[in-house]
């Protein structure tokens, strides 16, 4: 599937959403995968993947885009919220079925984008501007499957709840961020200063899913 896309000029990243449908469980076709070990080793490419956009971003990148890629986060899911809403409820589903379908609709694919700018080389300026939609996308996406969830719950969500919600959510971050500065970087020219390149790709790789699994515990995803 790699091949074909690649003579039809389109995103190999097609041919690996194509070649999953292929091997999956749900289609007959003489090939079935793990699914736990595919699984696995999705969360692995994720995780890698989403570690070496951020290695490409810096906050001073991040506080220069933020306020246009801010704006055009909340501007595009709030539309695709809506028209997912208005598509949910012209099916006839009900309004909070509605509402899923509008936030399902709402979050793009952060790892599927970063792949297929990469093939297509996109320029940087662009590649920053998107990048930075995406990772408020994501912060959208937290908050939207915490609200949903209560939502869909008897008791419903309350005013307190939600700002908990986002409470948590910004400490976290604020939290991560804040000790990572004052950690990470003197670590790192500790361990250059071994001069061993090996120890500083295993370094890197303890620091990559040492915080994927700090999210994970937090309820966080592992590509945040």
């Amino acid at each position: 599937t790699t091949t074909l896309f690649q003579r039809l000029k389109q995103p190999v990243i097609l041919g690996y959403l194509i070649a999953g449908l292929l091997v999956g469980p749900h289609l007959p076709f003489p090939l079935v995968a793990d699914v736990a070990i595919v699984t696995t080793l999705s969360e692995l490419g994720v995780i890698l993947l989403m570690f070496s956009l951020g290695l490409e971003f810096s906050l001073a990148k991040l506080a220069k885009v933020g306020p246009t890629s801010g704006l055009n986060a909340v501007i595009e899911c709030s539309l695709m919220v809506w028209l997912g809403f208005v598509v949910g409820r012209a099916f006839g589903w009900t309004t909070l079925e509605s509402i899923f379908a509008g936030a399902i609709f709402a979050i793009s694919s952060t790892t599927i984008i970063a792949k297929a700018f990469d093939e297509q080389g996109v320029k940087v300026k662009l590649r920053e501007i998107v990048v930075g939609v995406l990772i408020v996308e994501d912060l959208i996406a937290i908050l939207l499957l915490a609200v949903l969830t209560a939502v869909a719950t008897p008791a419903g969500l309350s005013g307190a709840e939600l700002v908990l919600t986002i409470s948590r959510l910004a400490a976290f971050l604020l939290g991560v961020v804040g000790i990572g500065l004052m950690i990470v970087p003197r670590a790192v020219r500790a361990i250059n200063r071994l001069n061993r390149p090996e120890t500083t790709l295993v370094a890197a790789l303890g620091f990559c899913f040492g915080i994927a699994l700090l999210a994970n515990q937090a309820g966080y995803s592992v590509a945040l």
